[in-house]
């Protein structure tokens, strides 16, 4: 089962290469105009994102999260010569305090969310990585969570260029927790969404859409993913 599940995260990866991070890539080309924009990686998984980001901007100052410890030890050996990156052993919420990681047989599946069984697409999905529904979760355990505004506080962050989120269904607790108090300076906000029914929860991309609004983001782009039901959706900060 192991060399199956690496076979198809390889296959996956390959396919994000060819499809997804190319869109993102001339994106991100035409709107960013600094050398070493401020980065917040939300949800760093295996570091694809950081790669990615520091391949477009070499120079880039990145805020990474990842609350699985494995992955974040991995993390830190890869990147301990660049002092650019800084990665926290953390996850993103609506509070500060402890959630449970529901660790899957994926490390790109790990969510804090209450995955529904009863979910056609989740069935399937577990039927392709050769695993029951029930069985897709291998782990569950406690991890530290912090809010974005606390974040900002604590590290006195006065602009970010790029806030991307990618957390497996939790992407509205991590924006709530971060238009908790304070009205942060972000340029360019990404958000990965899942049109699906994975977990108990489930959002229509209008509640990011009114959410944003609200707080004068306008969406740009939305680049869907070249597998499954789901897309990045890439909004802007509108200056008056």
């Amino acid at each position: 089962m192991l060399n199956r599940i690496k076979i198809i995260q390889f296959l996956l990866n390959v396919n994000e290469n060819i499809f997804f991070y190319p869109k993102l890539k001339n994106f991100y080309k035409k709107v960013i105009k600094v050398n070493d924009p401020v980065i917040i990686d939300v949800g760093a998984n295996n570091g694809q994102t950081i790669r990615f980001f520091l391949r477009l901007f070499p120079n880039a100052i990145i805020y990474s999260f990842e609350p699985n410890p494995r992955l974040y030890e991995n993390l830190v050996i890869e990147f301990e010569g660049n002092h650019n990156i800084h990665i926290f052993n953390k996850g993103i919420s609506d509070f500060n305090g402890k959630l449970i990681l529901n660790e899957t047989v994926t490390d790109e599946t790990s969510t804090f969310e209450n995955l529904n069984y009863d979910s056609q697409y989740l069935k399937v999905k577990s039927k392709i990585l050769g695993v029951k529904a029930e069985n897709i979760v291998t782990n569950k355990y406690d991890v530290e969570v912090i809010t974005l505004d606390f974040f900002f506080q604590e590290m006195k962050l006065k602009k970010i260029d790029i806030l991307k989120i990618d957390t497996e269904g939790h992407e509205m607790k991590c924006l709530q927790g971060l238009f908790t108090f304070n009205n942060h300076i972000i340029d360019f906000i990404q958000i990965e969404y899942h049109n699906d029914d994975m977990y108990q929860i489930v959002l229509d991309q209008s509640s990011y859409d009114d959410l944003l609004n609200k707080h004068n983001y306008k969406i740009l782009k939305q680049i869907k993913h070249g597998f499954g039901n789901f897309k990045d959706l890439l909004y802007k900060r509108i200056t008056s």
